[in-house]
């Protein structure tokens, strides 16, 4: 892997800050949202993850990262919800019309609740954890800049390869694991100066794969909360459960390609 010297390593911090910046303006203008503001939680969420892995390559995946990490999780319930809703549709399942006018009626009206934008005083305090993270960045020595990149992005990658090496058990906690340890370092990357540490684009693929499954198994247990288990629903229950093994068995195959698509 191509690591950063000194002038790449501090234009990566740069383009970290300037990450920063851009969540601070996404949450600001959720308070005067012309758009969908679903849509726009959407893209808060996503650059909220790739900042996560970005402040993981410096060192500081406990203290910035878990700054950000609470602004995603503060607004996940409103985008969950389009997310369940535009999984179910994905699925297109009417083999029982009831049930799936029960469940489709149901999701399409939690939606209405992610239309609604957050109060003033949550993207108030939204903004002062990117704040938060930002001075931990800034505080950071110059002179072990490069060695804490260095140290940071193989820690990573050894998380991603490790994580996604567990995926054969078929655990949905393996999985979980693995998609957030390989979108950490999609993320990481994606702040380093380009070509700094090229990846295969079979590894976007895996990502994409691993968030396929993540919302099917996501919408999976709001069925069964919601009552829809295999008792009522059989049907219903064993297509989620096929759909979920389909894309399980791709990710899996890919990961016997990771060696090559993750440089060393």
């Amino acid at each position: 892997m191509n690591l950063p010297e000194a002038p790449a390593t501090e234009q990566t911090r740069v383009h970290l800050a300037a990450g920063c910046e851009t969540l601070k303006q996404l949450l600001s203008g959720l308070l005067d949202s012309k758009g969908k503001v679903s849509e726009e939680i959407h893209a808060i969420r996503k650059l909220a993850k790739s900042l996560r892995g970005g402040f993981a390559l410096f060192g500081l995946k406990k203290t910035s990262a878990l700054e950000i990490q609470a602004i995603g999780r503060l607004l996940s319930n409103s985008r969950d919800a389009c997310s369940r809703f535009n999984t179910w549709n994905k699925l297109d399942w009417k083999d029982d019309p009831t049930v799936s006018a029960a469940i489709g009626l149901l999701l399409e009206q939690q939606t209405h609740s992610a239309a609604r934008r957050p109060p003033a005083e949550t993207i108030a305090w939204c903004l002062a954890r990117v704040d938060a993270a930002l001075a931990e960045l800034q505080r950071l020595p110059e002179k072990n800049l490069e060695a804490l990149l260095t140290k940071g992005l193989e820690k990573l990658k050894k998380r991603a390869l490790k994580r996604c090496g567990k995926l054969d058990h078929r655990s949905e906690e393996d999985f979980h694991e693995a998609r957030k340890a390989v979108k950490a370092l999609l993320g990481a990357i994606g702040f380093l100066p380009e070509d700094t540490a090229p990846l295969d684009p079979q590894f976007q693929h895996l990502a994409e794969l691993l968030g396929d499954e993540n919302d099917l198994t996501t919408l999976a247990r709001w069925l069964r909360q919601h009552g829809f288990t295999n008792r009522f629903a059989p049907d219903l229950c064993r297509t989620v459960d096929e759909a979920r093994l389909k894309l399980q068995r791709r990710a899996i195959k890919d990961v016997g390609k990771l060696s090559s698509a993750v440089p060393s």
